[in-house]
């Protein structure tokens, strides 16, 4: 284990036996992470270029590595057709929240035509902290 993964553990170790402010653990290392993914993204283009020198999949010094293409992606947003297919579900996804909005408030959900508007499943992700430092 490195340095930083101790310091992380320290941390830890102290917010959770009260000897620090949780929150002041927790803005250190979440500064902390920023600047070892700023480090890491720096070492894995090096990484990267010194691996072409090597075998798809090759080991060295205890590590096994494997180059891997990046994936292909496609967008479609310059085609007229799709950009109006995407307006229709934004209009069915706005027309369906507004129905179960309604239905909360024990209000009709039905269409133009009386058709019922189905309604979204709902789920919740987890609450966040946001830290910044102060500048």
């Amino acid at each position: 284990m490195g340095q930083s993964s101790n310091y992380f553990l320290e941390l830890r170790e102290k917010a959770v036996n009260g000897e620090m402010s949780p929150l002041v653990a927790y803005g250190q290392a979440k500064q902390m992470k920023a600047e070892n993914d700023a480090a890491l993204a720096e070492i894995e283009a090096l990484a990267l270029e010194e691996a072409e020198l090597y075998e798809k999949n090759f080991e060295l010094q205890g590590f096994k590595f494997e180059r891997r293409n990046g994936a292909t992606r496609y967008s479609f947003k310059h085609i007229p057709q799709w950009n109006e297919l995407q307006q229709s579900v934004k209009d069915f996804e706005a027309m369906s929240k507004q129905a179960l909005k309604a239905g909360a408030n024990r209000m009709q959900v039905a269409d133009e035509n009386g058709e019922e508007i189905p309604l979204p499943k709902v789920t919740h992700s987890k609450d966040s902290l946001i830290v910044k430092p102060v500048k």
